[in-house]
């Protein structure tokens, strides 16, 4: 008799009777697959099968210490620990040097299991099993599903007679460990990592976020690796060019260490890093290299292509926008649904409709690729909530962002900034040759908060646009172009500096209104930072091509004539001062006429250039009409006519007449107060000069108050150094020494005085002056009783 049986049919033949007992179990076609798939097992479990690290672990001290007392203490003390991060910062790592330090030093058994896929997941897990006592029939059972692995496991693992450690490395998909899997036990410690540590798996769990390195520990990491660069001062900046990123460390010291043939200087690496970081990197890696974990080019993509997976394409295309700012925290609202569905990335590919926003930033926060960050508000203002993401990640995701995306991701990204910083101004088509001084300051300010935030932002957002030569550049340029405006207006020299840096880099080499424009202000802010050699060479150069272009008598020639003067006093060359200063006073007179708050803020500055040449009654009969001409013209408190006050009270400080300058002086300090701030340069500058007033007066405890808070508000805002902070100390030293008090006077004005010789030169007048306070201070101090400078000697 012949028969046959089809799919799950069977077919029983005997000639006798037969007793036939069968027990089916039905399995989901997904377990089925992965039990008929036919691959090994894992080669050990008793030790990583890992790639070794190749420098000793930094830092980490804090998991470290937890992990390992967690292991090797009682069975209260074991549980399940997550050590989550970005990709590359050495969660494997950390996890190995744990394993190797139980094993060898507290006789604990380890268990090594690569949990990234679920394959080799589910048989590493058996091999456990077989490892603590199951027999082979029991795991092969377990296998074929004819009983539950999971549980065949921790039946294992929890009658285990030594307490042991189970690492599940790079456990980056945590479904893997459903259906059962993850559980805890008295005899043991379970540490997993991964990328992702927000699942809800590790609800039960113990987190540890691993982050980059601190810079010492970085540059220790290059020092392994590149013993011939052992220069720890020449380390550290590729350490910080590569944000302190444990992969990248690794990979950059390595390659530095193996260039037999023609050895590489870290300069030139650095330089090699400009335009894609990534392919330079995984240089480093050892040939033939197959993980793309341990490739920076390719281990951020692994944690989009898994999101992708689960159904959340939209997260590439958000990471593409994040890569055009900086890696400094950007707040969310940037991203909020109404701003992004104004753009284009609903049609850029993976598409991002701004519905899918929220989704896309929750699935590159469940990767680790981005973070969450409470960045704290100005006074009285609560935290800002903002997203941040490396800055390797981000250079390398934006390098490989496809040709035909790169445009749409940066329009957007501008587009973006542009109406959130400018919401009333259209910068479409804006023409560059028309751009001037007054059009940067259109539209309303942001405060101060939202210019802190964004700023860095903007300036990324400029490079990566020119560095592209994207369409986008002109709307990026003049969101820079603003920001820079307000930054310089209202004191704070330093962003303004970086903003007119980027610009000028942007224009640098064009003969365009524009482009003078932005070296003008660059040659504005390096004088705002009391860097004045710098800006008279680049206001000449200015000068000297606006005239080319403009003619003369052009109010932007005028301009870079004025501002070429003010450089010049800062240099203490106060003839070339007047010679400028002078053309653009009568200048701006002809053309804007005697009434214009340029003509009158020239006019004062004049005032000041010949006063300093010691022609007081010249400067007094200079800026006393320009006084009442401001106050008839622009009112008492126009901000131009407290620049002529000021400078008539200064002229009149100089000339004996303390009365009427304190009564100017206080006048213009109360209004700058209350128009920008107390911490403002001009609010700074009336309070300088009203301590001067005082020490006039000899009012020593008033004249010190003073002196001491523009001091301290001058080294905060300014620097130790800055020639103004220098000057308010001079002042403050001769202060204190007309008090008597000549030892701290003399210290006071030594120390200016070094600062002094390193910022302006041995021969500037400020210089001298401060030489004159220190030597009468000194002479002062050697002529009072030895126990003034060692009182300790008085006491019994």
């Amino acid at each position: 008799m012949r028969a046959a049986a089809r799919e799950q049919g069977r077919v029983f033949q005997a000639q006798h009777d037969q007793h036939i007992t069968e027990y089916h179990t039905h399995y989901h076609s997904a377990l089925r697959a992965i039990a008929d798939d036919g691959r090994p097992g894992p080669d050990s479990v008793r030790v990583p099968l890992t790639a070794r690290p190749l420098s000793p672990i930094r830092d980490r001290t804090a998991v470290r210490r937890d992990l390992t007392e967690s292991v090797t203490g009682g069975p209260e003390a074991a549980g399940t620990h997550v050590v989550y991060g970005m990709p590359g910062c050495g969660k494997t790592a950390v996890a190995q040097v744990l394993f190797d330090e139980v094993v060898r030093d507290h006789g604990v058994v380890g268990l090594w299991v690569n949990a990234s896929h679920p394959t080799t997941f589910r048989e590493g897990m058996l091999a456990v099993a077989l490892d603590r006592g199951a027999s082979q029939d029991e795991v092969d059972a377990a296998r074929a599903l004819r009983r539950p692995p999971a549980d065949l496991v921790w039946h294992c693992l929890d009658r285990s007679p030594e307490r042991w450690l189970l690492v599940l490395d790079n456990a980056d998909d945590p479904s893997v460990l459903n259906n059962g899997w993850l559980r805890s036990s008295p005899r043991g410690t379970v540490v997993i990592t991964t990328r992702h540590g927000q699942a809800p798996q590790w609800r039960h769990a113990t987190g540890h976020r691993l982050d980059t390195l601190d810079v010492p520990d970085a540059v220790e990491v290059l020092r392994d690796l590149a013993p011939a660069h052992a220069d720890r001062a020449a380390l550290e900046e590729p350490a910080r060019r590569l944000g302190c990123h444990p992969l990248a460390l690794v990979l950059a010291g390595t390659f530095l260490g193996h260039q037999l043939l023609e050895p590489v200087s870290v300069d030139d690496y650095l330089r090699r890093l400009d335009d894609d970081p990534g392919p330079v990197l995984d240089q480093g890696a050892a040939p033939g290299e197959s993980d793309l974990r341990r490739l920076v080019s390719s281990t951020w993509q692994l944690s989009l292509d898994s999101l992708r997976d689960q159904g959340l394409p939209e997260a590439t295309t958000l990471l593409r926008l994040l890569s055009c700012y900086a890696p400094q925290p950007l707040p969310v609202g940037v991203l909020a649904q109404d701003r992004l569905s104004a753009t284009a990335l609903s049609d850029a590919q993976p598409p991002l409709p701004g519905v899918r926003a929220n989704q896309a930033l929750h699935g590159l926060l469940t990767q680790s690729l981005v973070a969450l960050v409470e960045v704290p508000g100005d006074a009285g203002r609560p935290a800002v909530r903002s997203v941040q993401a490396h800055a390797l990640l981000l250079d390398t995701v934006f390098a490989r962002t496809p040709l035909d995306q790169r445009d749409t991701v940066l329009t957007a990204a501008t587009t973006l900034l542009s109406r959130l910083l400018a919401p009333d101004t259209d910068t479409d088509g804006r023409d560059e040759g028309q751009y001037s001084e007054g059009q940067s300051t259109e539209g309303p300010y942001v405060d101060a908060q939202t210019l802190r935030l964004f700023l860095p932002h903007a300036i990324a957002l400029l490079r990566r646009t020119v560095g592209t030569r994207s369409p986008a550049v002109h709307d990026a340029l003049a969101i820079t172009r603003r920001l820079r405006q307000q930054c310089h207006d209202s004191g704070d020299f330093s962003a303004a500096h970086a903003l007119a840096t980027a610009a000028h880099a942007a224009t640098d080499g064009e003969h365009t209104a524009a482009a003078l424009s932005d070296r003008y202000e660059l040659a504005r802010a390096l004088a705002g930072l009391g860097r004045y050699t710098e800006a008279a060479e680049l206001h000449r150069s200015a000068l000297r091509e606006r005239e080319e272009l403009h003619g003369p008598d052009h109010p932007s020639t005028l301009d870079s004539a004025h501002a070429l003067g003010l450089a010049l006093y800062g240099l203490g060359r106060f003839e070339e001062d007047e010679l400028h200063m002078a053309r653009a006073a009568h200048g701006r007179a002809r053309t804007l006429g005697p009434e214009h708050p340029d003509t009158i803020e020239s006019t004062a500055c004049l005032a000041e250039a010949i006063g300093e040449q010691q022609r007081w009654d010249e400067a007094e009969a200079l800026a006393r009409p320009n006084l009442a001409t401001s106050e008839r013209a622009l009112g008492r408190e126009h901000p131009r006519t407290l620049v002529s006050r000021i400078t008539l009270a200064w002229v009149l400080f100089r000339r004996g007449s303390t009365t009427e300058a304190e009564q100017l002086a206080r006048a213009v300090a109360e209004g700058n107060e209350q128009q920008l701030g107390p911490g403002h340069p001009r609010t700074l500058a009336a309070g300088d000069l009203l301590a001067g007033i005082l020490l006039q007066q000899g009012r020593w405890p008033e004249a010190e108050e003073a002196a001491r808070a523009v001091l301290s508000a001058r080294r905060r805002t300014l620097g130790d150094e800055h020639p103004h902070t220098l000057a308010i100390q001079t002042r403050l030293a001769r202060i204190i020494l007309g008090a008597d008090r000549a030892v701290e006077a003399r210290d006071l004005a030594e120390e200016a005085l070094a600062a002094y010789h390193r910022v302006l030169g041995p021969d500037h007048p400020l210089t001298l002056r401060c030489r004159d306070v220190r030597e009468e201070a000194l002479a002062a101090a050697t002529s009072q009783p030895h126990a003034t400078d060692h009182p300790e000697e008085d006491l019994p």
